[in-house]
């Protein structure tokens, strides 16, 4: 596994995706990188192909021919799709006992929240400027190497059919539980 790889990796070219895949690592950048080393003994294969941290650090952790398992277990059938993974803690609870912010591992979140009632959550991590900026760039070049059109779904919830999709989706479109990306993204930044 590829880190600290400052600025947009240069991609390669895999003959089968079609699609680019946008989800949250639900954690902090340190445990995300962690639980994926660990998970399985280290066998594990659902490693996103890129990580963005909130600062906008670019990580390549696969190569873009090693994603055709990531959503292997959710649908019928398995769909290649190059995977781009933010740093983000997902959904947040209040607790009443203090009124701070945790994430679903009891992590405290002590930034700015985001507040919108979506699938049962109702308080988000935010998505960074430069985090989004590098997501920019980083689908412009995955497009252009991959001849995959730079179309957007460009919200975030369930489509049926989205794996016959082209183009740049989130983790959401695919199902109705998965929060990634959540409403505190900026679709139309993209």
């Amino acid at each position: 596994m590829k880190k600290n790889i400052v600025g947009i990796p240069s991609p390669i070219k895999a003959e089968n995706n079609k699609q680019i895949l946008l989800c949250n690592t639900n954690r902090k950048l340190d445990d995300y990188l962690t639980s994926i080393k660990c998970r399985k003994d280290g066998k594990y294969s659902k490693i996103p192909n890129y990580l963005i941290e909130k600062s906008g650090v670019v990580h390549k952790l696969n190569t873009e021919d090693v994603t055709d398992v990531y959503l292997t277990g959710y649908h019928k059938e398995n769909v290649s799709v190059i995977v781009i993974c933010l740093e983000n803690r997902g959904w947040l609870t209040r607790r009443t006992k203090d009124g701070m912010y945790v994430d679903w591992l009891g992590d405290i979140y002590s930034n700015k929240v985001f507040e919108k009632k979506w699938r049962g959550k109702q308080f988000w991590d935010i998505y960074t400027k430069e985090q989004t900026e590098s997501t920019n760039t980083l689908i412009g070049e995955l497009c252009k190497a991959n001849d995959i059109p730079r179309e957007f779904v460009g919200h975030n919830v369930l489509i049926e059919g989205v794996e016959n999709f082209n183009g740049v989706v989130s983790r959401s479109n695919y199902n109705e539980y998965w929060t990634d990306l959540s409403p505190s993204f900026k679709f139309e930044l993209l």
